[in-house]
């Protein structure tokens, strides 16, 4: 019964402790978690930038694309360097840190040092990572993300009237080029940040398989793209000509996938994933709830007991008391 006892207080502390840390972080989480999320954000859309205009069919931003590559090569420092701090702060959870390093939008959900609870968002400040904040940006996003997925209308219209113009003239390409990569970064901006909020990140995936296709499309574009000058150095031009016409396709089926997500946040505009997320996340509640009251049952039983066992013990020693008197 003691042991029972004991146990269920070490518990109960236990549980108090997680819920006081929660609301803590470290010195170093404190002051680089508003500067690191802005960054990671630039990180995004420089990556996104160059992976588009490297895209392009005569080549001709090459060197920007090499401006954006070295770009992030400087930022990826900035993330080791932040890495070490938290080493020789002796932080916890330095196998999250080792992901940042090799893929740094990871840092736009990263979570404190301390018990790795919380994550810090802006306007909102330090949050307790849950599928309930994920449903929450999720919402507050949803009108955003529609709009911003409008963009491909107009996009389309113009690339289809204007096709011979933005072939000649060098600041319409790449005007179209950084409209596509913005829309990219969007979406994976949110997506990033999303997932690495909730809980069952395969379910998420599975839900959200638009979103990874949309994210997923040009960065195989990108690397048809990306093998494509080592192929024009050889002058093998039937594979230039094929590796463009695998791109071109990849980017349809990116603009076509793109148009049924509009439809469909259109349609539902989240609220009955939300709804969803909410009954399971009531369910769960609701299971905690009964788990905490047998568990306080238990509890309850093993101090009645224990008064029980004492009061026998005062009965037990009151003839003896009065033998002796």
């Amino acid at each position: 019964m003691d042991s029972a006892i004991r146990q269920s207080e070490f518990q109960l502390q236990r549980h108090a402790q997680v819920q006081m840390n929660s609301a803590q972080q470290t010195e170093l989480d404190r002051r680089f978690a508003p500067v690191m999320f802005f960054v990671t954000l630039a990180f995004l859309a420089i990556a996104g930038v160059g992976m588009h205009v490297l895209q392009d069919s005569e080549s001709r931003f090459t060197h920007a694309a090499h401006v954006c590559g070295w770009t992030l090569f400087g930022l990826w420092i900035v993330y080791i360097s932040e890495a070490i701090l938290h080493m020789r702060d002796r932080g916890q959870f330095r196998r999250s840190d080792l992901f940042i390093c090799l893929f740094p939008p990871l840092r736009l959900g990263a979570r404190d040092h301390i018990d790795g609870t919380t994550v810090w968002l802006p306007w909102m400040g330090w949050k307790t990572a849950s599928d309930e904040l994920a449903a929450d940006i999720e919402l507050r996003l949803s009108y955003t993300m529609i709009a911003i997925a409008l963009l491909i209308l107009p996009l389309l219209g113009f690339e289809f009237y204007f096709e011979a113009k933005i072939k000649e003239v060098r600041s319409l390409g790449m005007a179209v080029q950084i409209a596509q990569a913005f829309i990219w970064f969007a979406f994976a901006a949110e997506f990033i940040l999303t997932i690495s909020l909730v809980s069952k990140k395969l379910k998420f995936v599975k839900e959200h398989l638009l979103d990874l296709a949309i994210i997923c499309l040009p960065m195989i574009a990108f690397m048809r793209a990306f093998r494509l000058t080592g192929a024009a150095r050889l002058s093998r031009l039937s594979k230039s000509a094929r590796v463009f016409r695998l791109r071109g396709l990849a980017m349809r089926a990116w603009r076509a996938i793109l148009i049924l997500q509009i439809v469909d946040r259109i349609l539902h505009r989240d609220q009955e994933k939300r709804l969803r997320m909410l009954e399971e996340q009531i369910a769960e509640k609701q299971k905690e709830i009964q788990e905490l009251q047998d568990e306080a049952r238990l509890v309850r039983e093993s101090i009645e007991a224990q008064k029980l066992e004492n009061s026998d013990l005062d009965q037990q020693d009151a003839p003896i008391n009065a033998r002796v008197d």
